[in-house]
Parts: C-alpha cells; structure tokens; sequence
C-alpha cells in the first residue's frame, strides 16, 4: 500500500466532514450519517499512514535516536 492512498482518504474525510457540517448547519438529513463517513474515513487513513510509517526502516531508526 502507497502512503498516497492514506493520504486519499483522509482529504476525502475531511471533504465529507465539510458537507455533513454544512448539512448540520442548514438541519438537512442525512448530516449524522455523513458526519460519522467522514470520521470513519479520516481515522482509517490516519491509521494507515501511522502503520505505513512506522514500518519504513528510517522511521525506526530516527525514533531510536
């Protein structure tokens, strides 16, 4: 897996967090669902990138210095 497509996921969380809050703010439906996509999409991408990262050999070696 590419960092690229962690990255992918968390902008499109974060894009989906704009419109479930601006579906919020205007009290249309479908805002908690939206809302909670975006949440699940931002936190699968963080978590991606962390364990892309932390399985890089220079990762290891700048958190043992």
């Amino acid at each position: 897996m590419k960092l690229k497509y962690a990255l992918v996921l968390i902008v499109l969380g974060l894009c989906a967090y704009v419109v479930g809050a601006l579906f919020k703010i205007e009290h249309w439906t479908g805002a908690d669902a939206l809302l909670i996509s975006s949440a699940g999409l931002i936190v699968s991408g963080l978590l991606l990138a962390t364990i892309k990262l932390l399985r890089h050999p220079r990762t290891k070696r700048l958190l043992n210095s």
